[in-house]
């Protein structure tokens, strides 16, 4: 049985701007306490990007999304009031996810960078040598910040990563590809997870009704790709598995604000409507 979802902006404070501009909330103070942590579904209009927020004022992304993304990511970044950016994670080396890295390091002092050896390889922008490099591998586990653990459940022939993050009680279970075999791997563990980030746009035959029934998260996340339609299917697996979808790219920049043993979400509409 899914818990009861707790839904609140009252804690935010946020200055507006002008209605219809690309940023219409200018800037997000989350009021983290001790202990708390705010991951962010940032809303590209192409790509994934996620940002991940501790109380201490540090900050980590995870996927840079696209390139032609490129303003809108340091607008949410200079909006979630990010004055720090050491470590970025590279979940796959397709360009969706890594476009804006390049231009990160021209705005940000980024120490290192997790990425699986293949996705090194695969990718086409050479890693600054000054740049600490950590090498991700399956059933790795890593604290990335004070009450924020990673463990690596799989790393495709190509180098996409799928992974869970712990977060005290909430695990949130990011998908890096379609695999119907890594699905029914998952799904035979007795996993669940709160939160399911759709592998690779929600295309394709995954985001299997076994894979739903096992984890039964309460809500799913689809990020945009310019050339991949969300499949109908998969919606309607998420449908009938009451799960409720979020899509940043349409509905703004998605946050759960998350303390040890509940979470609040958090929807800010930067944009007009899509």
């Amino acid at each position: 049985m899914k818990k009861l979802l707790l839904l609140s902006a009252s804690f935010l404070f946020f200055s507006l701007a002008c209605p219809g501009a690309d940023a219409a909330i200018q800037s997000v103070d989350l009021h983290l306490k001790h202990h708390e942590v705010a991951v962010t579904f940032l809303d590209l209009s192409i790509g994934e990007a996620v940002l991940i927020q501790g109380s201490d004022g540090e900050a980590i992304l995870i996927n840079t999304g696209s390139s032609l993304s490129e303003k809108e990511l340091m607008n949410r970044l200079q909006m979630y009031q990010v004055k720090e950016l050491r470590k970025v994670w590279l979940t796959n080396a397709e360009e969706a996810y890594t476009g804006n890295f390049t231009a990160l390091l021209k705005y940000f002092d980024i120490d290192e960078v997790f990425l699986s050896d293949q996705a090194e390889k695969a990718f086409l922008t050479k890693i600054p040598s000054h740049l600490q490099k950590t090498n991700l591998k399956i059933n790795q586990k890593l604290t990335l910040m004070d009450g924020v653990d990673v463990e690596i459940i799989n790393i495709s022939k190509a180098g996409s990563v799928t992974f869970v993050l712990s977060l005290g009680s909430q695990d949130l279970l990011l998908m890096g590809e379609t695999n119907l075999e890594l699905e029914e791997e998952i799904a035979s563990s007795g996993r669940a997870v709160e939160v399911l980030k759709v592998a690779n746009f929600g295309s394709g035959n995954g985001t299997s009704t076994e894979l739903l029934n096992a984890i039964d998260p309460q809500m799913a996340v689809i990020f945009r790709h310019n050339n991949i339609d969300v499949s109908e299917s998969v919606l309607e697996r998420l449908s009938e598995s009451w799960t409720d979808v979020y899509y940043p790219y349409r509905i703004g920049s998605v946050t759960l604000r998350v303390q040890h043993d509940r979470y609040d979400v958090i929807t800010l509409p930067t944009k007009e409507v899509r």
